[in-house]
């Protein structure tokens, strides 16, 4: 599994005294010597519905962990429970599953939908489209995700887009404006939108790129606007051909209008330390303040690498390496059994289980 979609999931109860094997119903997994009571939640399965753990009351519900994107773990996962719920037999009216994403920008109800569909899965898959609030719920269940891949797929609900001017004299005006509608990845309509709403609306700089004025500069027959987009591949702006409106906005579109007759290189830039750090001072003392994991690469103080990736290092070291610590195990994910008092008696950490074990453990809890 690649970096970007590493996730390491802990089962904190393991750590605490409250959790210790049992045979008093013959139980395979790890059983909750005091079970606690499995906090409630409300999200949206993949027909856009709201679905509670209380709508189930007086059943045995699976809950488990997962994400699509998942090459590898999360498959074995799904086709476990699919199993299961297929070999239910005379239990099948007592017992409801349900999987939750831990990757809900990438997991969208529409995107949950046709991925159960073309599997045939017939259960709850349940996300939100507030980042927040799914993020409670791993909270609340002592489901730890890896800070970098929630970083990566939770809805960025304060994910920004920068709006930047580079004037004729190489001064400059930033705007940067949170995504209307992040969790569809889309921040505004299209690049006329966005325009206006980083300029006028939160700058208050009133611009007529038509007759080539934006706040006090207007345009002359010795210089020129143009249009210019960020790429993240080469850090730098790339002038844009088109109209501004024909562009769509999505989370990482960042644009700028520059000077013919300005020192580019001195526009600022795109993102800010690569979106993995932030801007410590101003002017030629500016530089990167990186997050854990990542470096300023050589000589340019206003980037952001991973560790070991910058030409000065021979190191590979994974960036997640340090925050994965004595948790190791990002090939990982947890599924819980509650039972009919909606309280967590069973669960099951990692893949390497039997699946016929935890058949006959919500069986078990079925008849009880």
């Amino acid at each position: 599994m690649g970096d970007k979609y590493r996730v390491t999931i802990v089962v904190l109860c393991f750590l605490l005294a409250g959790c210790s094997g049992s045979d008093d119903l013959g139980i395979i997994g790890t059983e909750y010597k005091d079970p606690p009571e499995a906090p409630d939640f409300t999200l949206e399965n993949q027909f856009g519905e709201d679905v509670s753990l209380s709508d189930f009351d007086g059943k045995i519900v699976v809950v488990a962990f997962i994400y699509t994107s998942c090459p590898d773990v999360c498959l074995i996962i799904s086709s476990n429970l699919d199993y299961v719920k297929q070999n239910m037999g005379d239990h099948s009216e007592m017992v409801e599953f349900i999987s939750i994403t831990i990757d809900p920008a990438r997991d969208t109800t529409s995107h949950l939908m046709e991925w159960t569909s073309a599997r045939g899965y017939e259960w709850n898959h349940l996300t939100h489209d507030r980042g927040s609030v799914i993020q409670s719920v791993w909270d609340e269940w002592n489901v730890v995700v890896d800070a970098e891949h929630i970083a990566n797929s939770l809805p960025p609900e304060e994910a920004m887009v920068r709006f930047a001017v580079l004037y004729p004299d190489n001064s400059s005006l930033t705007s940067d404006n949170a995504c209307q509608d992040p969790f569809n990845l889309t921040c505004f309509e299209n690049g006329g939108d966005f325009a206006s709403f980083a300029l006028i609306e939160s700058s208050g700089v009133h611009y007529d790129i038509e007759n080539g004025s934006i706040g006090n500069w207007t345009s002359n027959e010795t210089w020129e606007w143009h249009l210019h987009s960020w790429s993240e591949d080469n850090e730098t702006w790339e002038m844009v051909e088109g109209e501004i409106s024909e562009i769509e906005v999505g989370i990482g579109t960042h644009l700028a209008w520059i000077a013919s007759n300005a020192n580019i290189s001195r526009a600022p830039p795109g993102v800010d330390c690569n979106g993995k750090g932030w801007v410590m001072g101003t002017g030629p003392a500016s530089h990167c303040m990186c997050d854990d994991g990542w470096e300023r690469p050589g000589d340019d103080w206003l980037s952001c690498v991973s560790d070991g990736s910058s030409s000065h290092s021979s190191n590979d070291t994974d960036p997640h390496e340090e925050s994965l610590g004595e948790y190791e195990i990002g090939h990982s994910t947890v599924t819980f059994i509650i039972d009919k008092d909606q309280r967590k008696r069973v669960a099951y950490s990692g893949i390497h289980w039997d699946v016929s074990d935890f058949l006959q453990d919500v069986k078990t809890l079925a008849d009880e």
